[in-house]
């Protein structure tokens, strides 16, 4: 057991280092890590409802109004009727351009551990954090 705590503290310090790095990308952006992961997903489902994203995520509406108006106030999505009584939300050029950015960083992220693993390994590793991961969404109830 006393492995199993060691990798437990080790992940943390891992994703510890992992959020420094993003919330400093991030804060290029003038955006939260919480407002990105809002974007991904209106990026992902152009036309989503506030209620769907509760729902998806498991939130409070409430919580979910709070951060699509900071959007909305950052200018990085809008609301489009979808009927008389739903609005859709939307990227728009400036959240597009966010998503962007995020996704041009990851790869060049990718680049500083070429080489840290060898083929096999990076297949053993990865196997290893997909299994935890599943695990852990089970565990908390947020199967995707």
């Amino acid at each position: 057991m006393k492995t199993n705590r060691g990798a437990i503290l080790l992940i943390s310090a891992i994703n510890k280092e992992i959020n420094f790095l993003f919330d400093n990308l991030l804060s290029e952006l003038e955006i939260t890590r919480t407002e990105s992961l809002y974007l991904r997903i209106i990026y992902e489902n152009p036309g989503i409802t506030q209620y769907d994203i509760a729902k998806l995520r498991k939130l409070e509406k409430s919580l979910v109004t709070k951060y699509v108006t900071n959007l909305e106030d950052k200018g990085l999505i809008e609301k489009k009727a979808l009927d008389k009584r739903r609005k859709g939300l939307y990227l728009i050029d400036d959240g597009k351009k966010a998503i962007t950015f995020v996704d041009n960083f990851l790869p060049e992220l990718q680049k500083k551990f070429q080489g840290l693993f060898s083929d096999k390994e990076l297949e053993i590793f990865v196997s290893f954090l997909e299994k935890l991961n599943t695990t852990l969404q089970e565990f908390n109830g947020r199967e995707f």
